[in-house]
């Protein structure tokens, strides 16, 4: 009884304190703190009365070494927390150093406190892994309502979007003059959809049935292994309904065929994963496989990377089937040798500048320019070469490289000619200048790691162009439902923040990965593997902060999510 008294006031007590820091952080310049108690203490006492009790017997009852992980990924996804939420936000504490450092430390703790609670009682929300035959046709079944939903788009921006990178490749299909700045595959695709019929809504139609058929092929596959289809139709009416997915599956860019394929060699790792290795011993499933790689690989220039990285990681987490890999790995090799060797010679295909990978230290030798940072005679000349210097410090935007990149005054052809020098440049930049440099990577990335900042959503009409392409309304009715839709998940900041910052996706994609691993062995985290490695790509070398290039996370998310609850 003396026990439970002591118990019983400790949460009271820590209730009271915890609620009092929250306070603090929350609205520091408050008068209201008679409101805490009502606020924060009672939801506080709930809180560490679960903690103490239900916690504590939950933990117990878990092997030592799931409890060793859940620890260590709770302290992981707590940082991740902090640096994707918080640390972009520009929040000042008003108080002391001692108070503030008080405040923080209650907050982390909490932070960790409520994730570990969260992984010991998602072990509890499972979902058991059976086999069930089910019929293809569920495929279509689940592909419609994306179907239905994402026409509504096409009849409201009817033939569809495009902006300067489509009418690039517009501009190939017409003149026969192709060039790899755009993968020309997707140039080459495009080009044979609209000779069945000469329109961007050919393309535009073409891509809203692929992401279907890929979004019911997912919903198909987690029948088969087990999962309730009234989940699943949850699940789909998500993706149908999202008016990201909307907008995006009629906009001619290689972003939206390339995300679609990172959606689809994500649930070809569930299939391996859920089988133990053997889905891909079947001939027809080995074939699907190596055509699902070749469409990561082909229509994004970056797609090699989560391509090759998980088929690494595939072959040494699994050496039985390793064989696979292998021949998989050969097989797009030699493949994409061929298309980017002989098929590219005999096209006379144009290769793109190497530039393109020198956006992020352009970035921040700008930012060391414009922010009067500390270079040599001799780095000053050799950044007055390639563009005068108050060019450099007049046109520097944190977060995107086209105002200097695409600039009258940017000399590329002497970057090029000295990619060394250049190289020595932006080392000795950063090198002197740290904390300039850190803070313009931090900026030019921001898309990848935080929900905060500056996104490029891309555009809902057709650019001025001399093929005669342009938009026209159908239905007014339907065009201003559409636009206001869309104005609503641009402008309102919580709605932004939960559909059009990637990094907001990312976040519950590796919490889910976690989940994953804790749930069912580390092989199961292959399954973020590859937006991992895509985000990667963004994280070394991206050059504005446009939301198509990690679109994928936002189909990936869902599907990722979803599989944490599976119990092999």
């Amino acid at each position: 009884m003396e026990k439970q008294f002591y118990k019983k006031g400790l949460i009271f007590i820590l209730a009271i304190f915890f609620s009092v820091m929250f306070s603090l952080y929350l609205n520091p310049e408050s008068n209201n703190r008679a409101l805490v108690f009502f606020i924060f203490t009672i939801p506080f006492i709930t809180f560490f009365i679960s903690i103490v009790e239900e916690l504590s017997n939950k933990f117990k009852k878990i092997s030592l070494k799931k409890r060793v992980t859940i620890l260590i990924f709770s302290a992981i996804i707590c940082i991740l927390y902090f640096l994707m939420f918080l640390s972009y936000a520009n929040y000042v504490l008003i108080f002391n150093d001692c108070i503030n450092k008080i405040i923080k430390i209650s907050i982390v703790i909490v932070c960790y406190l409520s994730i570990v609670f969260l992984f010991v009682s998602l072990l509890d929300v499972k979902i058991e892994k059976n086999k069930i035959h089910i019929s293809k046709s569920r495929i279509i079944i689940y592909a419609l309502p994306c179907i239905i939903f994402w026409l509504f788009y096409l009849i409201a921006f009817y033939p569809g979007v495009m902006t300067a990178d489509s009418m690039n490749q517009w501009d190939q299909m017409i003149s026969g003059v192709y060039m790899d700045s755009n993968p020309v595959v997707h140039t080459l695709l495009n080009y044979l959809i609209t000779r069945l019929w000469y329109s961007p809504a050919a393309v535009a139609l073409t891509q809203i049935i692929f992401l279907a058929v890929i979004v019911g092929y997912c919903m198909y596959r987690f029948e088969g292994i087990g999962v309730n289809r009234s989940i699943l139709y949850i699940v789909t009416g998500t993706f149908a309904i999202n008016p990201v997915n909307g907008i995006m599956v009629i906009t001619l860019w290689k972003d939206i065929v390339y995300s679609g394929f990172i959606l689809l060699f994500t649930m070809l790792i569930i299939n391996i994963l859920v089988s133990e290795g053997d889905w891909i011993n079947r001939k027809s499933n080995f074939i699907f496989f190596i055509f699902c790689c070749l469409g990561v690989i082909l229509f994004r220039h970056n797609g090699i990377v989560p391509l090759f990285g998980t088929l690494l990681f595939l072959m040494a987490s699994n050496l039985k089937n390793s064989k696979f890999y292998l021949k998989s790995l050969i097989y797009v090799i030699v493949i994409f040798i061929l298309i980017k060797g002989p098929v590219y010679k005999i096209m006379k295909v144009q290769y793109a500048s190497s530039s393109e990978a020198f956006g992020i230290p352009t970035q921040q030798i700008a930012a060391v320019i414009n922010e009067q940072g500390y270079l040599t005679e001799k780095q000053l000349k050799k950044a007055e070469e390639i563009m005068p210097l108050k060019s450099w410090e007049d046109n520097y935007m944190p977060g995107n490289v086209d105002y200097i990149k695409f600039h009258q005054d940017f000399n590329v052809n002497k970057l090029m000619e000295d990619k060394k020098g250049f190289i020595n440049l932006w080392i000795g930049a950063c090198i002197q200048n740290p904390k300039i440099a850190l803070r313009a990577y931090g900026s030019q990335t921001a898309i990848a790691w935080s929900v905060k900042g500056y996104t490029n959503y891309g555009s809902r009409t057709i650019i001025k162009n001399d093929f005669g392409l342009k938009q026209r309304v159908i239905n007014v009715k339907i065009n201003k439902i559409a636009n206001k839709i869309l104005n609503i998940t641009q402008q309102i900041e919580d709605i932004r923040l939960w559909l059009w910052r990637p990094a907001f996706q990312l976040f519950f994609i590796i919490l889910a990965g976690f989940m994953c691993i804790i749930r069912n062995g580390k092989r199961y985290g292959l399954v973020i593997c590859p937006i991992l490695l895509n985000t990667l790509t963004i994280l070394l070398a991206t050059p504005a902060q446009d939301f198509r290039y990690l679109y994928a996370n936002t189909l990936v998310c869902f599907v990722v999510i979803l599989f944490s609850f599976i119990e092999n």
